[in-house]
């Protein structure tokens, strides 16, 4: 892999290397700060592992059921009590 070198001011090294975590390399850190604005979900990946996954999508499902129950509790509430028939 080839590489090439850059000049940066003093100060905008020192945010980069603020901005750098423990297991970044400074090309991970450019690369992660210049997150492609078609798609800005793209360092999101990896975030989470199978089962953090799983987690969340069964508790989302669940969360999405309750509201869809609230709602058409609150609709045929309403269609009982307003005498207008929907």
């Amino acid at each position: 892999m080839s590489s090439k070198t850059i000049s940066l001011r003093e100060e905008t090294y020192r945010r980069l290397e603020r901005a750098k975590r423990d297991d970044e390399s400074f090309s991970d850190v450019v690369d992660r700060l210049l997150v492609d604005e078609e798609n800005p979900f793209r360092e999101l990946v990896g975030l989470l592992d199978e089962r953090e996954i799983s987690d969340v999508r069964r508790e989302s499902k669940a969360f999405r059921a309750e509201m869809n129950d609230r709602f058409d509790a609150r609709d045929t509430d309403h269609e009982s009590t307003d005498g207008v028939d929907r």
